[in-house]
């Protein structure tokens, strides 16, 4: 845990994981696979408040605005090179709504002083540099994955290719579902939806689920704490979900 003022090369931010124990497990993964690359990142603990994503997106501009500032101001107490996080949402307010209510952060980021990473997008670096080393499994049963682009990953922030670059470096091919990439499904867990009632014979997550079921894959690998959630949540006979991370994880576990 970084005390205020200390500058550190690496800051992980937890997001909306960080008060989810499931949440917390793909956190613990993204860590181990940071810390086998020689990154030992930081951590703000207590200090780090909720970016306001989901006060916005219900209509709470003035709660949006005060959580912003609040953790905008942390940030800057610590100068950090990069900061990296699991949640992307948290990723789409850093890069791009907090430049519009902060012209110095905007500069921050525009002039590279600061990058602000996914967690897929530094994964799949580390390991296309061999930073990252997984096992080899070419003595290994191969096992089915498909892939749930998360909205504010894909459409928001036009990155799809990362989480199936870190996937294809450790030796998955992805079977990818009808609709993916930019024309991904939702998971039913953006914009509040969790919090309040949507009208519908079906639930969102039980829909994106149908997806990938038909795919016949045996693991649903995710890249964002609400798609988890809500697809875990779907009951019945379907695929094990897993974070992108995890997957990394296990194969560096495997290796060593």
């Amino acid at each position: 845990v970084v005390e205020r003022g200390t500058q550190v090369e690496w800051l992980l931010l937890a997001g909306e994981s960080g008060f989810d124990m499931r949440g917390q497990k793909t956190l613990r993964a993204l860590v181990q696979s940071m810390k086998a690359a020689g990154i030992v990142p930081g951590v703000l603990g207590a200090a780090e408040t909720d970016c306001g994503d989901v006060a916005r997106r219900l209509g709470d501009e003035a709660g949006y605005q005060r959580l912003a500032s609040q953790l905008i101001a942390t940030l800057w107490t610590h100068r950090t090179a990069n900061i990296v996080t699991a949640d992307p949402h948290l990723l789409h307010a850093l890069r791009n709504e907090y430049p519009l209510i902060d012209k110095a952060w905007a500069q921050r980021l525009a002039e590279g002083r600061t990058r602000v990473w996914h967690h897929t997008e530094l994964l799949a670096d580390l390991l296309e540099r061999k930073a990252l080393q997984p096992a080899l499994r070419a003595n290994t049963p191969a096992t089915t994955v498909t892939l749930h682009d998360p909205c504010y990953l894909g459409r928001y922030n036009g990155q799809v290719e990362a989480p199936r670059r870190a996937l294809k470096a450790i030796g998955i091919e992805v079977v990818e579902m009808e609709r993916h990439g930019m024309n991904a499904r939702c998971c039913g867990g953006g914009g509040g939806a969790p919090t309040t009632d949507i009208p519908g014979k079906r639930r969102i997550p039980d829909i994106r689920m149908d997806d990938a079921r038909a795919t016949g894959a045996e693991i649903l690998a995710v890249a964002c704490p609400q798609c988890t959630a809500m697809l875990e949540g779907v009951v019945g006979k379907r695929p094990e979900v897993l974070d992108v991370a995890e997957l990394v994880a296990r194969a560096v576990e495997a290796r060593a």
